[in-house]
């Protein structure tokens, strides 16, 4: 499941790896109907770094992972976050 060695907050993202996250970011903004400057848009965006640096990084996994994560507040009539 992980693609390489854990990341250090202090680890450099290269520009392949934002183009990676900004690419699934958008996906998921998209899919969950938010705008990319709301605060629901920001947790999305947290956590894709967070699993990134955890070592996940392909694209469907980590599509995969913030869906399963964020499923049940989407799933209630887009949540408070989700119009925040």
């Amino acid at each position: 499941m992980l693609d390489r060695p854990i990341l250090t907050n202090t680890d450099a993202l290269y520009p392949d790896d934002l183009k990676t996250l900004r690419s699934v970011f958008d996906a998921l903004c998209q899919e969950f109907e938010i705008s990319s400057d709301t605060t629901a848009a920001e947790s999305i965006a947290r956590e894709l770094v967070r699993l990134f640096q955890t070592g996940m990084t392909e694209a469907a996994m980590l599509m995969i992972a913030v869906r399963a994560r964020w499923q049940g507040d989407w799933k209630m009539g887009r949540s408070s976050a989700a119009q925040a």
